[in-house]
């Protein structure tokens, strides 16, 4: 079990239920006759350095329960606080350490524990760079900077007054250490305005993408990176991108003390979204930060998982900001708010503009901290009349909490429970009672069990295989037995496989149902010949994966299935063709990947109401960052 306590220590925390078996994924109580000696045995084990690096339980946390007349051991395991992570086993932080992803206790790979290791300063950006000096400075990136910190200092600062090496002294992008005398650029310095040959050499993994896209054609229209044209260092980066994302904003004509005001809360939505994606990542991931622009919806993706909780972050006022120097160049010149105000001045300001609530979230692996932000009107006056048009007048007495549920199933189909949580700040068990209650109150109505329930307007119709709304679903077709032959020699497809024997009492040649002169099965179709192109294309997407001759990694895996995904455009792709393609087995497949891509709202489902349907189908979501 030991094994388990760590995974949960170093991930987000769990519950260990000693006195159950498991077999082939089905759980049965077998009981603890005796618990007090195993229970005393946890407590010197967990007390015992040489086995377990630090204890995390409090006497609250282990105790004897009984369910159904059996006696179990639970044992409740915080998340450990970064500052002692990795929580590791056996006296060894390289072979002993765990992270829990999804179902499974998995050892961290050197590199994790390297980073665990480094989370536990609670500065990351203040590292003097060993043989990185003035030369690595961008002078263009530094001037541009000198001559906004003016801007945003009409009455003066001493700052200025300084020679180059003074002012980035005075702004932390150089330093000297005290004890040992050395000096140099910080970290903060060389991201914030070095060269890209200096950021490459001492950040070999850093990259830096903006893409906007087309939703009609989910590819990129415009795009920055690092190229060579410019200097690739994130103050660059955000002058780049920061016109593109508010490219589109309409701006009022306001004034204030007789100046024209070019902003809007929109602007400052965006601007506090960018800075706090650049002040927060962890520069020494081995994944980039991403921007991705929609029409109607702009991701945010950093790599590092946040310091403090995310409904924290929300509620604002505490922050541990991983690049506190590089937070503060920021807002020397004007572009952010103080620490620990930024994320609700997002939420603030999207409510302001209108938009739907902002989603910020976490993913584990790898670890990322994602911001989406739905430039799409909450309410505008014609909804409004609609949804008083429908429910009357109680509409406009209902909570804001609920107001803002059937919001949502006004302008998506469907929806769940976890959906409307990341839509709101509001606690999971105020959802629960809202949601149970507005099926009550006749104004929504619910359709499948457990994790498959989903919620919608009565007389919407969520789709399954039996409505006509399902039957209106359009899948990936993968070639069957009478297709074959349009696929040519595909090594995918050998014709000399027994399965495919035509000798086959089963198979018989002269069936109507395989007769090539069907009208059902007309070679020179320009529809087959589009999906014979687009199942081509789907092997050639899927080839890695399907012919590597090394062990995919998970994240290899995922990136392939949403490409998968967003080739099918509109069309969704079951999971036996998904499995096909991958060289998978298809109930291996469904164990470990679309559950956790559809909770981190990467893919949507065919039927919503049947996740585990043996024709279910996937597609990408929406909006996806």
């Amino acid at each position: 079990m030991w094994e388990s306590y760590s995974a949960f220590a170093n991930t987000r925390g769990g519950e260990i239920l000693l006195g159950i078996k498991e077999k082939k994924g089905k759980f049965t109580l077998e009981g603890i006759k005796n618990p007090a000696p195993l229970v005393k045995n946890i407590w010197d084990t967990v007390n015992n350095t040489n086995k377990v690096s630090h204890n995390l339980l409090n006497e609250v946390d282990v105790s004897v329960i009984t369910i159904a007349e059996k006696q179990l051991i639970r044992i409740l395991v915080p998340r450990a606080p970064r500052e002692i992570r990795p929580i590791y086993i056996n006296g060894n932080p390289l072979a002993g350490s765990y992270v829990r992803r999804y179902e499974a206790d998995q050892k961290c790979l050197p590199d994790a524990v390297t980073r665990m290791i480094a989370e536990r300063e609670d500065v990351r950006d203040n590292r003097i760079l060993e043989g990185y000096g003035l030369d690595d400075i961008d002078a263009e990136s530094l001037r541009i900077y000198r001559q906004m910190f003016i801007d945003a200092k009409p009455q003066g600062h001493p700052f200025l007054e300084q020679d180059t090496a003074g002012f980035l002294r005075s702004i932390k992008a150089w330093r000297k250490d005290r004890k040992t005398q050395q000096e140099g650029l910080t970290l903060a310095g060389l991201v914030m305005f070095g060269t890209w040959d200096a950021i490459q050499d001492a950040l070999p993994n850093y990259f830096v993408d903006y893409q906007e896209k087309d939703d009609s054609s989910h590819r990129w229209i415009d795009r920055v990176f690092p190229d060579g044209s410019w200097s690739g260092n994130i103050f660059d980066f955000y002058r780049k991108t920061f016109r593109k994302l508010t490219a589109d904003f309409k701006i009022g004509f306001q004034l204030k003390d007789g100046q024209r005001i070019d902003d809007t809360p929109a602007h400052e939505a965006i601007r506090e979204a960018l800075v706090n994606m650049l002040a927060h990542a962890d520069y020494t991931s081995d994944s980039s930060l991403f921007i991705e622009k929609h029409p109607d919806f702009i991701g945010f993706r950093n790599p590092g998982l946040m310091r403090v909780p995310v409904k924290d972050a929300i509620a604002g006022g505490d922050s541990l900001c991983r690049n506190p120097a590089i937070h503060q160049m920021f807002l020397n010149i004007g572009l952010s708010e103080k620490a620990g105000s930024g994320i609700p001045k997002i939420y603030s300001n999207s409510r302001r503009q209108n938009w739907q609530i902002p989603n910020l979230y976490e993913k584990d692996s790898p670890e990322q901290t994602l911001l989406e932000l739905r430039m799409v009107n909450l309410v505008s006056e014609e909804m409004h009349s609609n949804l008083i048009e429908l429910f009357g007048a109680s509409y406009n007495a209902l909570s804001e909490l609920k107001r803002s549920i059937l919001i949502t199933a006004s302008t998506e189909s469907w929806f769940n429970h976890e959906r409307i949580c990341s839509l709101t700040s509001k606690h999971t068990r105020d959802i629960t009672l809202a949601l149970s209650q507005l099926v009550k109150g006749g104004y929504l109505a619910s359709g499948g069990n457990h994790k498959g329930k989903v919620y919608h307007l009565k007389g919407v119709d969520v789709p399954t295989p039996d409505n006509d709304a399902g039957k209106g679903i359009t899948f990936v077709s993968s070639p069957d037995l009478s297709q074959l032959s349009l696929f040519g020699e595909n090594e995918e497809f050998d014709s000399k496989s027994p399965d495919l024997n035509v000798e086959s009492p089963d198979f018989d040649s002269k069936s109507p149902e395989l007769s090539f002169e069907s009208p059902d099965l007309n070679i020179e179709s320009p529809d087959l010949d589009e999906e014979k192109q687009l199942w081509q294309e789907l092997l050639e997407i899927a080839s890695p994966i399907r012919n590597g001759s090394y062990r995919a990694k998970r994240n290899d895996i995922e990136k392939v299935i949403i490409q998968l995904c967003e080739k099918s455009d509109q069309k969704y792709l079951g999971l036996t063709d998904i499995a096909k393609l991958l060289g998978r087995n298809t109930d291996t497949l469904r164990k470990s990947y679309p559950s956790p891509m559809l909770k981190n709202q990467q893919l949507t489902l065919a039927y919503p109401t049947k996740p585990n349907h043996p024709n279910q189908g996937y597609k990408i979501k929406k909006g996806r960052s």
